[in-house]
């Protein structure tokens, strides 16, 4: 029994390590091709792995778009610690902050985030993918909705309801991915600059009305 308790962490960590090296070689080919083009076989070779051995791993290939928006998630999560750190969990700006880090994310693997926007509708009416899915991004949802529900709390945000708030944050945030041609000769601090400043108009109490609150 000491053996296979030592044991465990390295297979844990070789999974998490595969999964990563798959999840960076599905980024690298949806750069080149669409989704539906794009092969096991040649996710697997980009990875640097046998055909076969991907299937260790995954299922199947949708089971590439769990893994791209799991991957991407984790990006987020493992930056909130710090993010609330350094607002001290002021709601307005632990918003912006994590909003920032989800923007920077989807702008690391901008193709690969567009093709999973593209095909999430697909996943959502599959059965066997729609609960997977739901589980994969609740972090995601929970991180928005934490400083928009204490901030509400506050005094110091204003929305009606938290999906439809969460919502159009998110399409704020993933339209710098979707926006193509739209977007093409446009900064990425730009952008933010335009998104920050919708959220601080729309979703932000004034600090003097604020106060008045108080």
């Amino acid at each position: 029994m000491p053996e296979v308790a030592r044991t465990q962490p390295q297979d844990d960590a070789l999974v998490k390590t595969r999964r990563r090296q798959i999840f960076l070689a599905a980024c690298r080919v949806l750069a080149r091709k669409s989704f539906h083009e794009a092969s096991v076989k040649e996710l697997a070779l980009e990875a640097g792995l046998a055909a076969g051995s991907i299937y260790v791993y995954l299922q199947g290939k949708e089971d590439i778009l769990i893994l791209i928006a799991e991957s991407m998630v984790a990006e987020l999560v493992e930056s909130l610690p710090a993010i609330r750190e350094r607002t001290a969990r002021e709601p307005r700006r632990e918003l912006l902050e994590i909003m920032r880090t989800i923007l920077d994310v989807i702008d690391r693997y901008r193709e690969a985030f567009a093709v999973l926007n593209h095909e999430v509708r697909y996943l959502e009416r599959n059965p066997r993918y729609r609960s997977v899915l739901k589980q994969a991004v609740h972090p995601y949802k929970e991180a928005l909705a934490a400083p928009l529900e204490r901030g509400r709390g506050m005094g110091v945000i204003r929305f009606e309801s938290i999906p439809s708030a969460v919502e159009a944050l998110h399409m704020l945030c993933s339209g710098w991915a979707m926006g193509g041609e739209l977007l093409s000769r446009t900064d990425k601090e730009a952008y933010w600059r335009e998104i920050g400043g919708l959220v601080e108009g729309r979703l932000f109490v004034p600090i003097a009305s604020a106060a008045d609150g108080a």
